[in-house]
């Protein structure tokens, strides 16, 4: 006989080891483009980076890939950094108007790291429900293995 909860648990273990490698590359990602946004921006004059790409846990088991619009507010005499999230929208891909504020050739960059985060946010959606749906089945298999118990003796 198959041995279902191994099975399950290594499915599960492989489905949670390349999540966490999506985030991984999320992360990655993140320091590519403030590295080559800031290197940019240097070559500008500049010193500001309008935008930059945040990678939060959500729950103990979920991560969230965005984009945060960062303004300097004054207070006190001095100016505090403040993130801001970008509301995405629908899917994985944030709308073309999302980022209106950023200028420049920036913007094209912006707009080519986010076609790559849309496919990692994509990768990982489809890593969790798979996961759900192992889990649920795995569940509902023990669930009949459990009703068939009792009719095994009537059955034979």
């Amino acid at each position: 006989m198959i041995n279902i909860e191994r099975m399950t648990e290594l499915s599960v273990e492989f489905l949670d080891a390349a999540y966490l490698e999506i985030v991984e590359r999320a992360r990655r990602l993140a320091e590519q483009y403030f590295e080559q946004a800031q290197q940019f921006l240097g070559e500008e004059g500049k010193t500001h980076v309008p935008i930059l790409i945040w990678v939060q846990q959500i729950s103990p088991n979920a991560w969230g890939f965005y984009w945060v619009r960062v303004h300097y507010v004054r207070e006190d005499g001095k100016g505090n950094a403040v993130a801001r999230k970008i509301p995405k929208g629908p899917r994985h891909q944030y709308p073309a108007g999302a980022f209106s504020f950023v200028k420049g050739t920036l913007l094209l960059r912006v707009r080519n790291y986010e076609a790559r985060l849309a496919e990692l946010r994509q990768l990982a959606a489809e890593n969790r429900a798979l996961r759900k749906t192992t889990l649920a089945w795995e569940g509902r298999y023990q669930k009949i293995l459990a009703l068939e118990a009792p009719f095994s003796n009537v059955l034979a």
